[in-house]
């Protein structure tokens, strides 16, 4: 596209475009977030995007957005979105201009529904929306290389969620852009600012563009940070249009002004902030292209207007809902036309006159046809469009018996009210509301009395609702409440409740369940969506008296091979359970050995749970003694008695007491033992099972040491016995040879006697040296012994 044919309109290009673009120069655009329904973290993102029209520009469809966090760039969300309504041209005030350099422009919008969780949006550093796309003009004046330079567009938003609690949120709104062009060395300025949903305040700088972050031709999501564009030398952020002023922004209107002094196409962004409270919540950046060119040296159109048929001076228009009113501007037919309305060019209205219909600011931009020049813009006619709100609105309702309904139409100043039920005018009603209490068909009659205009509302009908059928009843279906326990009522035929017990009302109690912990007489009031009320029949709730239980003690039996038993307890009628049980007796045979549990359940009611008493059922084992028959010791020793019981013994009786430290333990010592005895120990558990059993003690003065053995192997005398050593379980034996080397030694106790080898070899006859140590403290015996083979 020649550099001529882009350098005669205003390019206005808001970061967040999503639509991906290969060869078709991107004009501009805008996104938008905008909270819908009620359901927190629920958005709509809105795309609108200005394209060079054409087959390219026809082939164009939604593209992907990215989502990141603020904080570290982590990357939370990609989405895609769709285009949505038909294209429209943008709309120019001088069309010659824009037709005689082949300016055609297109606006597309594109949208995505989301669902943000609040809880995983709430960190508080915020977040993040970029896209990221190719191809700005090639007659771009103020950039290096601007072909190949790209967009990176991008908005902020805050945390969804702060202190637990999800915040509303919506970005900046923005109006539709007009198309205009700037005439050197003449002052301009162009409307910026924008409206925020939040009522959140909006600062507005002049900032550096942002190129994309990455190269390719198919648009990425990709994380911040992002690169500036490259300025021409002399160019920048606060200079991107030189100028006397250059350009500049209202910091809180966002109005743009400057008086360029150089021809060309100029590239600048604005960045647009929201504060709450004086905290920043996000941001908007958004690119603009403008165009200065030098306007002919003509008489600049001063075109003026008025409403046909009234004053020429007149400024301000009442109409009637429903009627019309022509304006015309002066007629020139080398001109051409363009209306506004509120700012904004309307479409097809390029003629001299505009039928007008809606409230508003009308204006009127004229222009030469056969020339490019300034544009001459006439003053401006307000419309006010009288009764076109006349809507009726009603609060409260009309319920069974009782009830008022306030009926209001919109509240203005020269207003006469007339007031109708059923077409028939209601008396003495002149203000611009009533409260009524009967059915029937409603409407307002308006008159302004200024305009002379009548308006009629809308008209609604009233009708009493059905009668609030309020019920109380137990969700058991029994109305005894059980000792110690609570008892679910059940309420219905509201959406509130109040309940009340023996004429008080229970403080707290508005939902459809309530759980009495005490009886008495209830009634309920039940209130439906209308706040309309309904009483209950009376709800009687009878307590039931505890009972007693007592259950009587039951004996410890001695192992499980004894009668069965009959159980007593009181009162009657209650039931017995538990090991062994059968009926009311206990067997202990079939609970076997052990501390079993028992218990008697009476009910107060049949619908209550049981009082409960307990008892435990003994079954206890006969004791046992593992003790030796018989034991051997020596003359003065003092041994331990150790016997190993079962069955639990806690009494213990050792008989006779001679020697013995203490005869009621279970494992006394005999002390300094002097002669043979028999010891008879009985013992006993808590149950009084008892059980006896006895030990005989042998008692030896020394040991007999024989003189000769014949180890010969004729079963008689082969072995060296030693008679009463095993009364001295530390006894060692060594046996020696004529030169006094040991030939044997035992172990202690002399387990394995001497039989004549030595080393696996039988001994010659002969004489063999011995010692014999019995205890440490006495002395060690010495002998000789004969081997006779």
């Amino acid at each position: 596209m020649p550099t001529t044919t882009l350098r005669m309109f205003v390019v206005l290009i808001l970061l967040l475009t999503s639509v991906p673009v290969l060869a078709t120069h991107q004009v501009g655009g805008q996104l938008e977030m905008r909270a819908v329904g009620n359901r927190p973290g629920q958005y709509r993102i809105i795309v609108t995007n200005y394209f060079e029209a054409g087959r390219r520009a026809d082939q164009q469809s939604g593209g992907p957005l990215g989502i990141f966090r603020q904080r570290d760039n982590q990357q939370m969300l990609t989405f895609q979105v769709r285009e949505t309504g038909q294209r429209e041209n943008v709309i120019y005030a001088n069309e010659f201009c824009a037709e005689l350099r082949n300016l055609k422009f297109v606006v597309a919008t594109f949208e995505a529904d989301l669902q943000l969780d609040p809880a995983t949006y709430s960190d508080p550093q915020g977040y993040y929306i970029s896209y990221q796309t190719r191809n700005r003009n090639a007659g771009i004046d103020n950039l290096v290389n601007p072909l190949l330079t790209g967009f990176t567009f991008y908005l902020a938003f805050p945390a969804l969620q702060q202190n637990g609690l999800a915040i509303p949120y919506s970005s900046p709104r923005f109006p539709p852009i007009n198309g205009e062009y700037v005439c050197v060395n003449e002052p301009f300025s162009f409307p910026f600012g924008g409206t925020d949903p939040d009522g959140d305040e909006l600062r507005y700088s002049m900032v550096t563009p942002l190129d994309q972050k990455n190269t390719g031709r198919t648009p990425t999501t990709s994380p911040g940070p992002y690169p500036d564009v490259v300025w021409q030398p002399g160019y920048g952020a606060s200079n991107a249009i030189p100028g006397s002023p250059a350009l500049t922004i209202d910091s809180k209107t966002g109005q743009l002004s400057v008086t360029a002094t150089q021809l060309g196409l100029f590239v600048f962004a604005v960045k647009v902030e929201e504060y709450r409270n004086g905290v920043k919540l996000g941001e908007v950046r958004r690119d603009f292209q403008f165009l200065v060119v030098d306007c002919p040296p003509t008489t600049t159109p001063n075109p003026a207007i008025q409403v046909m048929n009234r004053p020429t001076d007149l400024r301000t228009v009442d109409l009637c809902y429903g009627d019309s009113a022509r304006v015309q501007a002066t007629l020139d037919t080398s001109w051409n036309y363009q209306w506004r309305r509120d700012g904004v060019n309307l479409p097809n209205a390029n003629g001299s006159t505009l039928t007008v219909r809606e409230s508003g600011d009308y204006t009127v931009l004229v222009s030469p046809k056969k020339a490019c020049s300034k544009v001459g813009n006439s003053q401006t006619i307000t419309v006010r469009v009288v009764g076109q709100e006349a809507t009726l609105g009603e609060t409260g309702h009309l319920c069974a018996t009782t009830g008022t309904v306030d009926l209001a139409v919109t509240n203005d100043t020269g207003v006469v009210y007339q007031w109708y039920r059923n077409d028939v005018l209601l008396a003495g009603r002149v203000s611009d509301s009533v409260r009524v209490e009967q059915e029937g068909r409603y409407r307002a009659g308006l008159t302004y009395t200024r305009s002379g205009c009548t308006v009629s509302s809308n008209t609604l009908s009233l009708a009493r609702s059905a009668a609030v059928q309020a019920t109380l009843t137990s969700t058991t279906g029994i109305n005894r409440l059980c000792p110690q326990d609570s008892l679910p009522l059940l309420a219905g035929g509201g959406t509130q409740y109040i309940w009340e017990r023996d004429g008080q009302v229970i403080a707290g109690a508005t939902t459809a369940q309530y759980r009495t912990p005490a009886g008495g007489t209830f009634i309920l009031t039940a209130i439906d969506e209308n706040g309309c009320r309904g009483v209950s029949t009376p709800l009687v709730i009878v307590p039931v008296p505890p009972v007693t239980v007592r259950f009587d003690s039951i004996p410890g039996v001695c192992g499980p091979d004894v009668p069965a038993y009959t159980l007593r307890a009181s009162p009657p009628g209650g039931e017995f359970d538990g090991p062994g049980v059968i009926d009311d007796t206990f067997s202990a045979r079939s609970a076997g050995v052990g501390n079993h549990p028992l218990t008697y359940t009476v009910k107060p009611a049949p619908e209550c749970a049981g009082t409960v008493a307990s008892r435990v059922a003994v079954v206890a084992p006969i004791p046992t003694i593992q003790l030796p028959d018989s034991l051997i010791t020596y003359r003065g020793n003092t041994l331990a008695l150790a016997p190993a019981y079962t069955g639990n013994p806690v009494t213990f009786e050792w008989s006779p007491p001679t020697y013995l430290d203490n005869p009621s333990m279970a494992t006394p010592s005999a002390v300094s033992i002097d002669r043979d005895i028999t010891y008879t120990l009985t013992v006993g558990n808590e149950t009084g099972c008892t059980t006896r059993d006895t030990v005989h003690i042998t008692v030896y003065e020394r040991v007999w040491i024989p003189d000769a053995f014949s180890p010969n192997s004729d079963g008689l005398n082969d072995v060296w016995v030693l008679s009463g050593i095993e009364a001295f379980p530390q006894a060692t034996v060594t046996v020696f040879n004529r030169w006094g080397e040991v030939i044997y030694q035992s172990d202690k106790g002399y387990h394995q006697p001497f039989d004549g080898r030595s080393g696996g070899i039988d001994l010659p006859t002969g004489l063999y040296p011995y010692t014999l140590h019995t205890l440490p403290d006495k002395p060690v015996m010495r002998g000789r012994v004969v081997i006779v083979r």
